[in-house]
């Protein structure tokens, strides 16, 4: 059985990982914990130490991995006896952002070649082990504009975090320590229950759409939110695969305006509305435009922006305020609002 969990800082991820894999564990297999955090400083040192203190009693063997799984898979486990030993074995691996960053920074790391080492390692873990916990990180939802490292290392974490949720029999979000299953799959069948909800939805509209060249459900508005390079895009891509997109990173408001009724969908919705906000322009005429345009349905793919702290810059502050509101009033009126998290889709509405 594989695990992901995920959720923002705080969120008490940690201490349900930890109670997940101890109630899996059976028999005489062993309890391991595979610590990904490097002891940098004073800091990084004492949040090892807690995660210590809360593991304390619960029968974990530490493993301290920082880069190369499937070396470390290799040296620890060798031989027979060491894959008998695994195969028996309960695994928390914490934390995947940790591992990554490692990875991508550090001298022995993998560089360039992150993802796909990473993921082999834990397809490795995966397929030898008997149960198998990860706990990543949700650092996707921020408003305030990446530097080039950052934007690559989110974007490298994304693209792990949605393989992992591919191969996992369960993908669960903690918020505020309440679980929230994305993805279960009781008969352990990779994205079923997701994946028949989409094909049920995109074998009706595209049957239409291809027949009539309309399709009937198109009106008003439909919603796909989440953090950044969590796959939105391509989960919208499952869903209509016909529709030409505009690019919100690239587009001028007069440009929206005068191209609204050619346009079908909107990815990089909230950077639309960052540019709309620069040029002085209310995002009540951005809501009023959209939701009476005399065509059918336009589909707006946005990035969730209003997590982590509160910008100090007073612009940013205004259009994180801004978009939240303009999302809450857009999804009161849409046809459909779906979320997605590690390139699961869900159907909020």
């Amino acid at each position: 059985m594989m695990e992901v969990v995920t959720g923002g800082s705080g969120s008490g991820k940690s201490a349900y990982a930890e109670q997940k894999i101890c109630g899996l564990q059976q028999g005489t297999g062993r309890l391991y914990y595979i610590a990904t955090m490097y002891p940098y400083g004073s800091e990084t040192e004492r949040k090892i130490e807690k995660h210590r203190w809360m593991r304390a009693g619960k029968g974990f063997r530490t493993l301290e991995w920082y880069t190369g799984l499937s070396e470390c898979i290799e040296k620890e486990f060798s031989g027979q006896e060491g894959a008998e030993r695994l195969s028996e074995s309960s695994i928390l691996l914490e934390c995947m952002s940790n591992l990554v960053a490692n990875e991508l920074y550090m001298e022995q790391g993998a560089g360039t070649d992150t993802v796909r080492s990473v993921t082999e390692g834990i397809r490795r873990l995966k397929e030898q082990s008997r149960n198998l916990v990860i706990v990543t990180n949700e650092v996707f939802s921020e408003s305030v504009p990446d530097s080039v490292e950052m934007k690559n290392y989110k974007k490298v974490l994304g693209e792990i975090n949605r393989n992992l949720a591919g191969m996992a029999d369960q993908v669960t979000e903690v918020v505020y320590g309440i679980p929230c299953i994305w993805k279960k799959d009781a008969d352990c069948t990779p994205g079923r229950r997701v994946e028949s909800a989409v094909d049920h939805h995109k074998e009706n509209t595209m049957k239409n759409y291809e027949k009539t060249g309309k399709d009937p459900e198109r009106k008003n508005v439909h919603l796909i939110i989440g953090g950044a390079f969590q796959g939105k895009l391509q989960y919208a891509e499952t869903l209509y695969s016909k529709i030409c997109w505009y690019d919100g990173a690239e587009c001028q408001p007069e440009q929206l305006e005068k191209e609204l009724t050619k346009i079908d969908g909107i990815v990089h919705f909230e950077l639309l509305v960052r540019r709309w906000m620069e040029d002085g322009r209310e995002t009540e005429e951005l809501t009023g435009l959209l939701m009476n345009r005399r065509k059918g349905l336009v589909v707006l793919i946005s990035d969730e922006i209003g997590y982590g702290l509160v910008p100090v810059d007073a612009f940013e502050r205004k259009y994180r305020e801004a978009h939240g509101r303009l999302m809450t009033d857009l999804a009161a009126q849409a046809q459909r609002v779906d979320r997605v998290v590690c390139g699961i889709g869900t159907r909020l509405r």
